[in-house]
């Protein structure tokens, strides 16, 4: 695994740039538009580097590191490839949000019509029709909510580094081989970020983030032993909690407000934080720090004996999350309300 690791490091450290060179070469940019906060011409496939380091990797490892038979991920595998060959060829023709929406369904089906869903809640045995819908819906949502937080330098590559972090360690700890392959990829994300840092020379993309969110909603699904297995849906929820929460929020404004839910806009949590007054770098530091208290309050879980007290500390670290957002969304709008923001919300239809 630690070969591998490293292998995945030093792949994405020598094809990033190589990227970058290629991008600028082709005029290979993300767009800037009104609800983007970023500007000059930043290339965004990232993604390339990050998966294709990945899945080099990911081979060697398969071929010389170990004699398991995973064949029962081969699901997940042909879903996460599918989001992100789609998501690379949205990142050069900015397909409509309804098509993306219509890949991320057939990649969700792929998933859920496998034995690979959430079958049980704190031990109590989930209907398989509905522990179906529950991993079906559970995929859709990750898979825009790391879209839609990928809006920041370092914001989601940061946030999916510090998750996939937490459940490679998890997973191991459960016993669960994918973690092996959880953590290859983490090191991937590591070697992005040093070339996504502020101010960013490369993005994820849509290749890049979509993927992310796929691949953060997928791993939950294999099974670990003892009592792992019992908390991993409230452990999985909290770790993806601030971008999670972040897409709830917007479905409820979108509708509250009459507007497409394909629509953008510069009202997510990131965007508040700048509105505010914190500076891009800031904000997304601010987030990532919250994020890396929820990933210890979520480690510590294997180290607490009784599953009540897990439980409770799981559930209060969420309620702990969607307080923050709250307290932000009322200290947002009061400084809209003096017209004091940095940034106008800059609703937008779908395109």
């Amino acid at each position: 695994m630690f070969f591998c690791s490293a292998l995945a490091f030093i792949l994405c450290a020598v094809l990033t740039p190589i990227i970058i060179v290629f991008c600028k070469k082709n005029n290979f940019y993300d767009e800037v538009d009104p609800r983007k906060v970023h500007v000059g011409q930043v290339p965004r496939l990232g993604g390339i580097g990050i998966f294709l380091s990945f899945f080099v990797a990911l081979l060697v490892y398969l071929l010389f590191f170990t004699s398991s038979d995973l064949h029962y991920a081969m699901p997940v595998f042909f879903g996460g490839l599918i989001i992100f060959l789609f998501g690379i060829i949205d990142d050069f023709m900015n397909l409509r949000a309804k098509f993306k929406f219509l890949i991320q369904i057939v990649s969700a089906l792929i998933v859920v019509s496998s034995p690979l869903y959430f079958n049980n809640f704190f031990a109590l045995q989930i209907p398989s029709i509905v522990g179906r819908c529950i991993t079906f819906c559970w995929i859709l949502f990750l898979v825009n909510a790391y879209n839609l937080i990928d809006g920041l330098d370092l914001l989601c590559g940061g946030l999916s580094f510090l998750t996939l972090l937490s459940s490679a360690v998890f997973m191991l700890r459960g016993g669960q081989e994918m973690g092996a392959i959880c953590m290859i990829l983490c090191f991937s994300i590591l070697a992005f970020l040093f070339y996504n840092k502020p101010s960013a020379r490369i993005f994820l993309g849509d290749g890049g983030s979509q993927t992310l969110g796929y691949v953060i909603a997928t791993f939950p699904l294999f099974p670990l032993q003892g009592g792992m297995e019992i908390i991993k849906i409230p452990v999985a929820f909290l770790l993806a909690s601030v971008p999670v929460t972040d897409v709830i929020a917007a479905v409820i404004r979108r509708g509250r407000e009459h507007r497409s839910f394909f629509s953008a806009d510069r009202a997510h949590i990131h965007h508040k934080l700048v509105n505010i007054g914190f500076s891009k770098t800031g904000s997304a530091v601010c987030l990532l720090l919250i994020q890396f208290f929820i990933c210890v309050a979520a480690l510590s879980t294997m180290f607490m004996t009784k599953t009540k007290d897990k439980i409770i500390l799981l559930l209060v670290c969420i309620v702990l999350v969607w307080a923050f957002f709250c307290m932000l969304h009322f200290i947002n709008r009061s400084v809209n309300m003096r017209h004091a923001g940095h940034l106008s919300e800059a609703p937008q239809e779908e395109h």
